[in-house]
């Protein structure tokens, strides 16, 4: 094997040791040995390099997922612990037996022993009045809120305090002194 051939190969034998003719020459020749002394620093130079760069961008990446991951939890943990109980909501839909839409309660905590009604009627049927009686109920019972009047067009705002001693499901209106005639119902 000729030294120039020797020379070109040099980086095989970073691979591959088996080539015995090539190996020969660069025992016998003292720059083909220095050269191949330089090829491997370089070598393991590179591949440290790409395997530390490897693990840092793979590290940074599980940095930023696990800083991203806190934050979400902490947000959601304020969230809950900061946000106003009214925002907290239960909507219920009011309608007539027909199923037309004439109004929406919404339920929110309070304080610690009420929960707040607010209602938002519009078109319920004033026939024979525009005062109307609103009703709140659950599994076991149910409670008269209070008296509300709308306005010649069926509509009004109220608002009432109910107990927070109940799990209320139902919310219904009826006309004064009628309590088994319902105008709406959630």
């Amino acid at each position: 094997m000729t030294h120039d051939e020797a020379w070109r190969r040099l980086p095989d034998l970073l691979e591959d040791r088996d080539d015995a003719g090539l190996l020969a020459h660069v025992r016998a020749c003292a720059d083909c040995q220095r050269q191949l002394f330089l090829l491997g620093r370089v070598d393991r130079m590179l591949h440290e390099r790409a395997s530390a760069g490897r693990s840092t961008r793979k590290r940074s990446l599980v940095r930023a997922l696990l800083g991203a991951t806190a934050v979400a939890a902490a947000a959601a943990v304020l969230l809950v612990l900061f946000l106003p109980p009214q925002a907290r909501t239960h909507r219920f839909m009011l309608r007539t037996a027909s199923g037309r839409l004439v109004g929406e309660a919404k339920l929110a905590g309070s304080d610690a022993r009420n929960i707040s009604l607010s209602l938002t009627a519009r078109s319920l049927p004033v026939r024979h009045g525009d005062v109307f009686v609103l009703w709140a109920g659950d599994e076991r019972s149910s409670l008269q809120v209070g008296h509300f009047m709308v306005d010649r067009s069926g509509g009004c705002r109220v608002r009432f305090n109910l107990p927070d001693t109940h799990d209320w499901r139902r919310l219904w209106v009826t006309e004064p002194g009628r309590p088994t005639h319902v105008v709406a119902r959630t």
